[in-house]
């Protein structure tokens, strides 16, 4: 794992339980699908990291389908991608641009 990767991994961290500390354990569906989750979020991100060969701006589990899926949005190139991880398999889902209308 690269240096910047790190960086981002743990920003990601520090700030997803500074801000959502109470909320997080509050989220039962959240909770439920980083219980089902194989791979962790920092290996989430250096997947998609590679799939897209860019950096990651933000990261998070998605409870919203019926499987644990990780959301990770790559900068490249001054675009947005969003990337899709398996949370229990590692594998990419899906990848697109992020366009806003």
């Amino acid at each position: 794992m690269n240096k910047s990767t790190l960086k981002v991994a743990a920003a990601i961290l520090t700030a997803g339980c500074v801000v959502s500390a109470g909320s997080a354990l509050a989220d039962k569906d959240e909770a439920q699908a980083m219980s089902k989750a194989k791979i962790s979020l920092v290996e989430a991100i250096q997947s998609a990291e590679q799939s897209q060969g860019g950096v990651a701006l933000e990261a998070g589990i998605d409870d919203d389908s019926f499987k644990p899926e990780y959301e990770v949005t790559i900068l490249r190139e001054d675009r947005q991608y969003d990337v899709r991880v398996d949370a229990v398999s590692g594998a990419i889902i899906d990848s697109r641009e992020d366009i806003d209308d």
